[in-house]
C-alpha cells in the first residue's frame, strides 16, 4: 500500500530542495506566500485568507494552490472532504507575469463521480511542468484522479483511486503510482478486497502491478 508517509516526506524532500536554492512557498493565516532569494524579499500572493496547500511547479514558474469557492455543498455531495459548507477551487499562479486566475472551478456534479469536483486535494506537477494532477473524493470506496494543464485546458478525469503519486524521477518518470481497492476473486468466488499499489500511464492506461525497485 502507498502509505501517506512517503507522500510526506516526498513534500518535506522537494521543499527542502527548492528551499536550499532560495525559493518555495508556503500558507499563512489562508494566504499564500512566495519567497525568492533573487529578489530577496516574501511576496503575499493572494489576501482573501481562504487559501492552503500550495505547490511549486518542478520549473519554478507556476504556484497551484487550494481555495474556498462561494459555491455552497449540496446535500447530493455529502461525501465531500471539505471541512466547511463551502466547496473548494484550484488556482494557479503564473510567477513570470504575476497573473492568478481559477484553474479548476467547482463542479457540482453529484451524480457523476467522475464528474464531481468540490474538494480538490493533494496537488502534484507533473515532471515538465506542463500538467496539475489532483484527487477528489469520488465513490464510496475509491477517490479520484484527475489531471489539467497548466493553461486550464483539457480537464481530465485520470483514473479512480485513494492515493496517488506523479513520479518525477527514475525508471517511472512521467507515470502515475496509484493505490486502489480491488475484489479479488478465484474463478466466480469472490475472496475479498484489498489495497495494492498500480502503476498507470498519464492517461490512466494500466501498465502493471507497481514494485518498489532499486
Amino acid at each position: 500500500m502507498l502509505k501517506i508517509i512517503s507522500f510526506i516526506l516526498c513534500s518535506l524532500f522537494l521543499t527542502s530542495a527548492f528551499a536550499d536554492i532560495g525559493i518555495y512557498t508556503y500558507s499563512k493565516s489562508g494566504n499564500i506566500f512566495f519567497y525568492s532569494k533573487n529578489e530577496n524579499k516574501v511576496l503575499q500572493l493572494t489576501h482573501s485568507e481562504k487559501n492552503a496547500h500550495p505547490v511549486l511547479s518542478p520549473d519554478q514558474r507556476w504556484i497551484a494552490f487550494i481555495t474556498r469557492s462561494n459555491y455552497i455543498i449540496p446535500r447530493a455531495c455529502a461525501f465531500s472532504l471539505t471541512k466547511t459548507n463551502y466547496a473548494d477551487e484550484i488556482r494557479i499562479v503564473d510567477l513570470k507575469t504575476m497573473h492568478k486566475k481559477i484553474l479548476v472551478a467547482v463542479h457540482l456534479d453529484c451524480d457523476h463521480a467522475r464528474k464531481v469536483i468540490i474538494d480538490p486535494n493533494d496537488l502534484q506537477f507533473s515532471p515538465d511542468s506542463k500538467t496539475l494532477y489532483f484527487a477528489t473524493s469520488a465513490w464510496a470506496t475509491s477517490g479520484a484522479v484527475h489531471a489539467v494543464n497548466v493553461d486550464g485546458k483539457n480537464l481530465r478525469f485520470v483514473i479512480d483511486g485513494n492515493e496517488y503519486r506523479a513520479v518525477q524521477h527514475g525508471k517511472y518518470k512521467n507515470d502515475l503510482i496509484v493505490n486502489q481497492h480491488r475484489a479479488r476473486f478465484k474463478g466466480d468466488t469472490p475472496l475479498g478486497t484489498y489495497d495494492w499499489d498500480w502503476l498507470f500511464t498519464p492517461e490512466g492506461k494500466q501498465i502493471k502491478l507497481y514494485k518498489k525497485e532499486n
